[in-house]
């Protein structure tokens, strides 16, 4: 169908113009070589300028200088390859003004593919050009924040963190982990993560913190510890600030400072505050700071201290000057006036008064740090010297006391200097040598001494000096009279600390009378000497330590030796060598003890023949008791020792001639004592044949027969035995036996004589009696002859007789009484006597006999008289082991 309004050609191009005109974009066309023929309005509009003037390669005035070059160069380069060109340049508008374009020509080719034409068109896009300008730098200038960021965090040790509601940390920075010593490469670490690395004594706190701030949406500020993984403890600052909007938390947001120099130089300040107080404290010594302008001060603890204010209180200049004693009140007006003024340092000592009357000293001492009399400032120092004070008066009053003392003593005091030159003497020496004090001091004083001790002296002087030790001798010195008199003089020398001598202290003591009586004592001495060699006994003495002192010299005539060989105890090789060892350990032992010493033993005589001697020593003791000398003796006792040992010999043959005689006594006792076991051998070895003659035969109780003969044929073989060595001398060993045990053993023995079995015999042994180490053979013999002796002695009575036996222990050893209610004694203690008897067929043998048996043991025997009637023999037997028993013991 035919178009009822057909469009020419003309209009078609009209409209397509306009199009291309009324386009936002600078649209233009080139010939294949890249000749611009064709600009549209806009691009008119924009540069200003006519076409003429924009046709060929003019339109390349309005590129920037600075990217034309370039521009079209890289413009040639795509229209010889015929490829697409885009590029950005600045253009400049009409009104002059550069504005970024963007660039693009696309070839046009024909049918064939032959470059025909060149399309081109070009974009503002200034606004876009600036604003991607403006993010570039906002990147660059964030890329260099974060950049300062973390390495202001780092110079600063100061990481950020983020915490989320859900109790996680959403972001840690890099410094964050490397305070906490961990790996940036990873994430942040959970909750359970962070409070493992809390100090444990912090975590509990940390894990209530976190806890309370996100329940309740807080921030915080604290300062927690933290361990690294290598075990190092740092102090952390955390200080977080809560995101809430609309009133629910969204998250914290904070940093973590490590303040761990801060902490340790925050330590070491209060340290030395402490230290710096307590110094104050020990020395007495307070600090201030003083504007004299302002009135302005301030006070140490240890001022305060001082003058006694609360130091709560801000001390006022009035107050201060109420604490100044009413007497040095103007003169301290002064010095504060002077130091207001010119500002010169202070150094003063003034005296404080207190409410209560008490004074102290103090001393002040203070300079200015300013000039300027507005500024000036005093800083200043409080020392209270009332210690020092009050000891300067004492070393003053000692002083005059040491000078009074000095002057009392009964002895002339003198100073000299480390090269000898006396430099004090006291009054008193002066008045006796009549000596002025220049006459006495640096070498005069040796004018008073007497011409013959005068060398002697002082060579002695010199050398002490000479060897820094001190000094002693004896001379005489002249007295103003012209008289002569005995001095001891001492000197000792005073040492600083490197140990020069700096100073001589002597004294000279009158020894005059001294010197008489040392005379008046050698001469009793030599005769006391003379009055000892005439005792008819050999005499020594030693020092406490037991080293010879003095022999007489009837010693060394006796040992025929000269007295060097006798010294450092060379006597034992003169003792006999049975008799060294007990004599050495009696002598250690007086010594050791302070006891007296007594020994008896041989000493070997000049001729070589060894006598009897009986050594004797006391100590002389000093008023305090101290042991100062040993004085002894030994007086010969060989007649007498050979007496005694002829008088020993005799009476052992007296003991055997009374055991013999015992037997006698007691053979019916021993016969009854034998025969009781033969008795019950011919009994038990007739109940033996019984038993086999019978039928059947009991074997058993024929076997057991047979057991309790060989039994009771062993009882009396020691019997027997024991009657053997009492007439042989032989020693038996002893074992522990029950006494109690024995008693009734004895009791079973004796009441089996018809005779006897009608008088009780009541027994009272105390429980569990311990054993006793005897015979028991012949501590049996010693209670049967007392008991039978009892049983004897209650024949004939009015009362009805009765014999107790009592057994009791004490810390001495086992009491066995055997006590009866007959007649008594005559004589309790002549009993005992050999051959003293009361009975009529008694040979008076037995109780001596009991009594040396008794003895043998380490035990008593006596009788003694009951109050109520009768007698009671006492037998005391020691409850420790004594060892054997030897009847040749037995005296």
């Amino acid at each position: 169908m035919a178009d009822d309004n057909p469009i020419s050609i003309e209009d078609q191009s009209l409209s397509l113009r306009q199009i291309v005109d009324s386009s936002p974009a600078l649209l233009h066309t080139a010939r294949p070589d890249g000749y611009l023929d064709f600009f549209n309005q806009t691009w008119l509009d924009f540069s200003g300028l006519p076409l003429e003037k924009l046709l060929g390669w003019g339109w390349t005035s309005c590129i920037h200088p600075d990217d034309v070059e370039g521009f079209v160069q890289n413009m040639r380069e795509s229209f010889a390859k015929g490829q697409p060109f885009q590029e950005t340049s600045r253009v400049r508008r009409a009104d002059g003004v550069y504005r970024w374009m963007s660039h693009l020509k696309a070839p046009v080719f024909d049918r064939v593919g032959n470059l025909i034409k060149w399309n081109g068109s070009s974009i503002d896009i200034d606004d876009r050009k600036r604003a991607e300008e403006q993010l570039t730098k906002s990147i660059h200038e964030s890329q260099r924040s974060q950049f300062h960021l973390a390495e202001a965090q780092r110079l600063g040790h100061i990481g950020s963190w983020v915490f989320e509601p859900t109790g996680a940390f959403e972001y840690w920075s890099d410094e964050l982990f490397g305070i906490y010593g961990l790996d940036p490469e990873g994430d942040a670490p959970t909750l359970d993560e962070y409070l493992a690395r809390v100090h444990p004594h912090d975590r509990e706190f940390m894990a209530s913190l976190i806890k309370r701030m996100l329940a309740e949406g807080l921030g915080c500020d604290v300062t927690k510890r933290i361990v690294r993984p290598d075990g190092e403890v740092r102090h952390i600052r955390c200080v977080g600030v809560p995101v809430v909007e609309d009133g629910i938390l969204k998250r914290i947001v904070g940093n973590a400072i490590d303040v761990t120099e801060h902490e340790i130089l925050t330590q070491e300040l209060l340290r030395r505050e402490v230290c710096w107080a307590e110094a104050e404290r020990l020395s007495h010594t307070g600090s201030f700071g003083w504007k004299p302008g302002s009135g302005e001060n301030a006070w140490s603890d240890e001022t305060y201290r001082i003058f006694e204010y609360d130091p709560a209180v801000k001390v006022t200049l009035d107050m201060f000057m109420e604490r100044v004693h009413p007497e040095d009140r103007n003169f301290v007006f002064e010095v504060v006036e002077r130091a207001s003024t010119s500002g010169g340092a202070i150094d003063c000592e003034y005296r404080l008064l207190f409410p209560d009357d008490r004074v102290k000293y103090i001393r002040i001492l203070a300079r200015s740090l300013g000039t300027a009399s507005d500024d000036l400032e005093f800083a200043g120092a409080v020392i209270d010297i009332t210690e020092a004070k009050e000891a300067e008066e004492r070393i003053r009053r000692n002083e005059g006391e040491l000078r009074t003392l000095v002057e009392a003593i009964p002895a002339y005091v003198g100073t000299a200097e480390p090269d000898g030159s006396v430099d004090f003497i006291s009054q008193s020496w002066l008045d006796y040598t009549g000596f002025s004090r220049e006459q006495g001091i640096g070498g005069g004083w040796a004018g008073a001494i007497h011409p013959d001790d005068v060398g002697r002296v002082l060579a002695n002087w010199q050398a002490g000096l000479a060897a820094g030790s001190p000094v002693e001798h004896e001379l005489r010195c002249r007295r103003a009279d012209g008289t002569y008199h005995w001095f001891l003089y001492r000197s000792l020398p005073l040492r600083e600390d490197g140990g020069s001598v700096v100073k001589w202290y002597g004294t000279l003591t009158n020894i005059d009378a001294l010197k008489e009586i040392e005379s008046a004592l050698q001469m009793r001495e030599h005769e006391l000497i003379g009055i000892i060699e005439t005792i008819p006994s050999m005499l020594w003495s030693t020092s406490p330590t037991g080293e010879p002192t003095h022999l007489s010299q009837r010693v060394l005539e006796y040992f025929g030796v000269p007295l060097d060989e006798l010294l450092n105890r060379g006597w034992d090789r003169f003792i006999h060598p049975d008799d060294r060892e007990q004599t050495a350990k009696a002598f250690v032992r007086a010594i050791n003890a302070g006891e007296s010493y007594s020994a008896i033993n041989r000493l070997r005589r000049a001729d070589g023949e060894y006598r009897w001697h009986h050594s004797m020593g006391e100590p002389l003791r000093g008023p305090y008791g101290k042991i100062i000398q040993w004085y002894g003796l030994s007086i010969d006792i060989d007649e007498r020792k050979r007496a005694e040992d002829h008088l020993r010999d005799t009476r052992i043959k007296l003991a055997k001639a009374s055991r013999l005689a015992t037997v006698a006594e007691l053979a019916g006792s021993i016969a009854h004592e034998l025969n009781q076991p033969l008795m019950s051998i011919l009994a038990n070895a007739q109940a033996a044949r019984r038993w086999l003659n019978a039928a059947p035969s009991n074997v058993m109780e024929a076997n057991w027969s047979i057991e309790r003969v060989i039994r009771d044929a062993r009882s009396a073989d020691e019997t027997m035995q024991h009657i053997r060595a009492l007439f042989k001398q032989e020693s038996f060993e002893k074992k522990d036996v029950s006494i109690p045990d024995i008693l009734h053993e004895i009791v079973r023995v004796v009441q089996e004589d018809p005779k006897k079995r009608d008088v009780p015999i009541e027994c009272c042994f105390e429980e569990s009696l311990p054993v006793v180490h005897a015979d028991q053979i012949q501590i049996q013999q010693v209670f049967i002859n007392l008991i039978v002796n009892a049983f004897e002695a209650l024949e004939g009575q009015q009362v009805a007789p009765v014999v107790v036996l009592r057994a009791t222990t004490d810390s001495h050893g086992m009491l066995v009484q055997v006590i009866d209610n007959g007649p008594g004694v005559n004589d309790p203690n002549r009993i005992f006597d050999a051959f003293m008897t009361t009975k009529e067929k008694g040979m008076g043998i037995g109780l001596t006999v009991s009594r040396s048996i008794v003895e043998a043991h380490g035990g008593r025997l006596w009788a003694e008289n009951n109050r109520s009637g009768g007698a009671t023999f006492n037998v005391a037997l020691p409850l420790i082991h004594t060892g054997r028993v030897t009847l040749q013991t037995q005296e």
